[in-house]
C-alpha cells in the first residue's frame, strides 16, 4: 500500500477520542442490562466487560470502580431530562406549552421497563450509598429547581414545589405501573396526564 493510501486511511479513520467515547458508552450501556438481571452488587465488573465485549482489564481504563459506573450512569440520565429541559426554557412561546409538548417523549422514556427498573435500582442504591444518595438529591434538585424557574414565568402559585412534587410522582409512579402492568392503554395515560398536567401548572383565575 502507497504512502499516500495509508494517509487516506488514516484521514478516514475516526479520531481516537471518538473511539474512546464510544467504547465507554458501550461499557456503560452493557452495565445497564447487567445491573437490571444482577442488581448493583450483584454484577461483576468482569460480567460488564463481558457484555461488552472487551477484555477485563479495559474497563478499568475507564471505570475506577462499580460505582463510578453507578454515578456515570445517573448522570447521564439526567443528562438527557436535562436536555428536554433545556428546549423548554429557551422556547419563545408558551413555557407550559413547550413542556406539554414535550410530555409524550419523556414519558416514553419513563414507561419503558428497562428504564422503570433501572430507576428502582438506582433509588434502591442510594438507601445503602451516602455518594450515591448525595449525586441523586443534587440531580433531583437541580432539575426541579430549574422546572420551577420555567413554570413560574406563567404561574407564580406559592404551592409550585407541591405541584412539581405531585408531577414527579406521577411520572415514576407511572414507571413502576409499567413494569407491573407493560400492555396499560398508553396514549390514554399520556392523554389523561396532559389534562393533569394543565390542571396542576395552568394558571387560573383564582391562583
Amino acid at each position: 500500500m502507497t504512502d499516500e493510501a495509508n494517509q487516506e486511511d488514516a484521514s478516514e479513520a475516526p479520531p481516537a477520542s471518538f473511539r474512546a467515547d464510544e467504547r465507554k458508552d458501550r461499557l456503560l450501556c452493557a452495565a445497564e442490562r447487567c445491573f437490571i438481571d444482577s442488581g448493583f452488587h450483584g454484577a461483576r465488573m468482569a460480567q460488564i466487560a463481558k457484555a461488552a465485549s472487551v477484555s477485563p482489564g479495559l474497563i478499568y481504563h475507564y471505570f475506577d470502580s462499580k460505582e463510578q459506573i453507578i454515578a456515570e450512569l445517573i448522570q447521564r440520565h439526567f443528562n438527557e431530562k436535562k436536555a428536554m429541559l433545556a428546549r423548554i426554557e429557551e422556547t419563545d412561546g408558551s413555557v407550559l406549552d413547550a413542556f406539554l409538548a414535550s410530555l409524550e417523549e419523556g414519558l416514553q422514556s419513563s414507561l419503558d421497563p428497562f428504564w422503570s427498573a433501572m430507576t428502582l435500582e438506582v433509588t434502591a442504591e442510594a438507601t445503602r450509598n451516602d455518594d450515591i444518595a448525595k449525586l441523586l438529591c443534587c440531580s433531583d434538585g437541580e432539575m426541579r429547581d430549574r422546572l420551577r424557574a420555567a413554570l413560574k414565568r406563567e404561574n407564580d402559585a406559592p404551592d409550585m414545589d407541591a405541584r412539581i412534587e405531585m408531577f414527579v410522582a406521577l411520572i415514576q409512579g407511572l414507571g413502576i405501573r409499567a413494569i407491573r402492568n407493560p400492555d396499560m392503554e398508553r396514549e390514554a395515560v399520556v392523554k389523561l396526564l396532559r389534562d393533569m398536567v394543565e390542571h396542576l401548572f395552568r394558571r387560573r383565575p383564582q391562583d
